[in-house]
């Protein structure tokens, strides 16, 4: 049974009807990779709405119990929303105040910022991992070939209405070709990082956005796509040059100006 990452994360989020839920259950129950994939958007479901319930506006999230492996998503949530150590200042006599003072949370909003663009990536990213996590995840053909053929710049339109525009190309510390695209498709934008190995190209990350009103919103970040560079090893994004080389013969004319 295919079960995608939305209906998990709708499952998780108490969102889909008795019926379907309870399918969905016990297919879960059956199936270990179902009950990681399951765990993981529980658990940094549950964090976030601790981190909205708490006064502080940190969650209420100590250190994992001794011998557990905490999954790396929540381990970020956790990282994110710990506020950076302030160094002391030298003292200095108080002028007379003027003004009322600031509120104090006011100092937290920096990170806070930080740690909500990772939470949003925990809850609507798929996420994959070179180790302790589930394998990446295939891809559509019509995408495989445009990550073949598409240099960065360039946009196809899909049979299905699709726009697929090339947006970099990366190396990751494997030597392996990595690819950022965005697809847009009615008022669904979804960011894609993709990687090419062995078994072709693999989904290592991706973002969904819906717009209300058709115009264009960002799926996340750039913090977001930032992390899942980092975590396959990417750097700095290839020259047209590198690009060309590493797609071969297969890759399409230049990009437009």
């Amino acid at each position: 049974m295919q079960i995608d990452d939305e209906t998990l994360m709708a499952l998780a989020d108490g969102q889909l009807d008795a019926d379907r839920a309870e399918a969905l259950r016990r297919a879960v129950a059956a199936d270990p990779d179902l009950q990681r994939r399951l765990a993981r958007f529980t658990e940094t479901r549950r964090l976030l709405g601790e981190w909205r319930q708490s006064d502080t506006g940190q969650p209420d999230a100590g250190q994992p119990d001794a011998g557990h492996s905490e999954d790396p998503l929540a381990a970020m949530i956790r990282a994110a929303a710990q506020p950076a150590p302030q160094q002391p200042k030298p003292q200095q006599p108080k002028p007379q105040q003027t003004t009322p003072p600031a509120p104090a949370n006011l100092n937290r909003r920096p990170w806070l910022a930080a740690a909500a663009s990772v939470a949003l990536a925990a809850l609507v990213f798929g996420w994959w991992q070179q180790s302790g996590a589930p394998a990446p995840q295939g891809l559509a053909q019509p995408e495989i070939a445009a990550l073949d053929e598409l240099r960065a710049g360039q946009v196809r339109g899909l049979d299905d209405g699709t726009q697929l525009s090339m947006i970099a190309s990366y190396r990751g510390d494997e030597g392996q070709l990595c690819r950022e695209y965005e697809t847009v498709r009615d008022s669904t934008i979804r960011i894609v990082l993709a990687c090419r190995g062995t078994e072709g190209w693999q989904q290592r990350f991706a973002a969904l956005s819906a717009t209300q009103d058709g115009t264009f919103q960002p799926a996340s970040d750039e913090s977001a796509i930032d992390a899942a560079l980092q975590a396959v090893g990417a750097d700095q994004p290839l020259t047209p040059e590198e690009e060309a080389a590493a797609l071969g013969d297969s890759a399409e004319g230049l990009p437009p100006n």
